[in-house]
């Protein structure tokens, strides 16, 4: 009976009075919970294909969970640092623009839509805005000339500007002069096409490069609102002069974006406003529904891994029932009986869910190379940083969902009379 082997300190100290730690009962507490440790380990190594499928399913479930978890965090994080970066507390747009506005700003895709420059001037002095800015946006550069796939052409004001200027790169910290654009990180890798090529029909330089934002920013290539007479007519698709495409609306400190929701919507109520806490809205939605669907894979995946567990342990549990009688003849406690059981459920839970938490973020990190939902916004993708958070709390529910299913077998063995237990066959 391989279970019993080393039983013999636990003998001695249950032995007569002189008998090595029979007079210590710290020494005997101490045998006896060295002991019902040792035997967990060696009896998970006796059946070492049944703890594997075990400790896999947990395994699987941890790595879910880590997945979801993890998924879940970066996307949030992804869009809020999205909007960060862009400087601005309130977005005015028109009210049919919302998702078009998103598109760009967050998912880098070229996109042209109007309102009345006098929008600007209606919300740019309201009280609690400490700096207003708009953008204008055109047709594609690769609508007119082809040159660099999918980069929008945006015209701003230099002077009011504070949602690109913030990220230009240290050697372009100048003004524009007439004829000269600024570009995004993604353009700028092909800056030597747009040296040789013309927007809108005239000859451009490039004055300077913005650092990579993660935003629609770094397809952008911007010009300055004096330079919009020299594009030619036609050129610049269904932009009228007196129209601006976009408007961003800084707060002081300490104003309330309620309030100044409110005053906007008093002075026009025929426009569309997204604060930080709504951009992305549309994205938040799926990423719900997605959610959702994480959460009863993993309600399915612990009820089969309880399911499993409870087999495992009953069959374990059948094995060694006249082990287990044998033991508690010679003095083992039920307590100690149940201790052995679920340390051998710990053992097995704590080395499958340690590879499910390692396999949780590999998996994250290999699906989110291609993974739409975070390629969409902008250049942020699916590699977050190692979570250790995330990992103890995955960790902790495969360990819970092994321990739930071995609990009900550990029970019914250790309240096992001696006697009875060894006469079972």
């Amino acid at each position: 009976m391989p279970v019993l082997y080393g039983l013999s300190p636990l003998l001695q100290e249950e032995g007569p009075h002189g008998a090595k730690g029979g007079n210590n009962p710290k020494l005997m507490t101490a045998t006896r919970r060295s002991f019902f440790l040792q035997v967990p380990l060696k009896n998970v190594a006796r059946k070492p294909l049944r703890n594997g499928i075990l400790a896999a399913a947990v395994g699987l479930l941890v790595a879910l969970f880590v997945f979801a978890l993890l998924f879940d965090h970066t996307v949030k994080k992804g869009v809020e640092a999205t909007t960060g970066k862009l400087g601005a507390d309130i977005v005015v747009v028109p009210p049919e623009a919302k998702e078009m506005a998103e598109d760009f700003l967050l998912e880098s895709k070229e996109k042209r839509f109007y309102m009345d420059e006098k929008v600007f001037g209606q919300v740019a002095e309201l009280p609690g805005i400490d700096k207003a800015t708009y953008h204008i946006y055109l047709d594609t550069l690769e609508s007119q000339c082809c040159s660099i796939a999918e980069a929008q052409v945006v015209v701003f004001d230099p002077e009011r500007d504070f949602v690109i200027n913030g990220w230009l790169d240290e050697d372009s910290v100048r003004p524009l002069k007439k004829g000269e654009i600024y570009v995004g990180s993604y353009v700028a890798e092909y800056k030597g096409l747009i040296y040789t090529t013309q927007l809108f029909g005239r000859q451009v330089k490039v004055g300077g490069r913005l650092h990579e934002t993660g935003t629609g920013l770094d397809r952008g290539i911007f010009m300055r609102a004096d330079d919009l007479d020299l594009t030619q007519q036609g050129v610049a698709g269904q932009f009228k002069m007196g129209n601006i495409s976009i408007i961003f609306l800084k707060l002081k400190d300490n104003a309330d974006p309620a309030a100044v929701e409110r005053a906007i919507v008093e002075v026009n109520p025929a426009v569309g406003i997204m604060t930080r806490a709504n951009i992305g809205g549309g994205i938040k939605a799926i990423l719900k529904d997605i959610s959702r669907i994480f959460a009863i894979n993993i309600v399915i995946s612990s009820v089969l891994a309880v399911l499993l567990a409870a087999s495992a342990f009953t069959a374990t549990t059948n094995e060694r029932i006249r082990e287990v009688g044998i033991m508690r003849s010679l003095g083992a406690r039920r307590r100690d009986i149940s201790i052995m059981f679920l340390v051998e459920s710990l053992v097995v839970s704590f080395s499958g869910g340690l590879a499910g938490v390692a396999g949780g973020h590999i998996l994250v990190w290999y699906l989110g190379r291609s993974f739409q939902l975070m390629t969409r916004l902008g250049g942020i993708t699916l590699a977050p940083e190692i979570s250790p958070s995330i990992g103890l709390l995955s960790l902790g529910l495969g360990t819970i969902v092994c321990l739930a299913g071995a609990l009900i077998p550990v029970i019914r063995i250790a309240r096992v009379e001696p006697l009875t237990a060894m006469r079972s066959d």
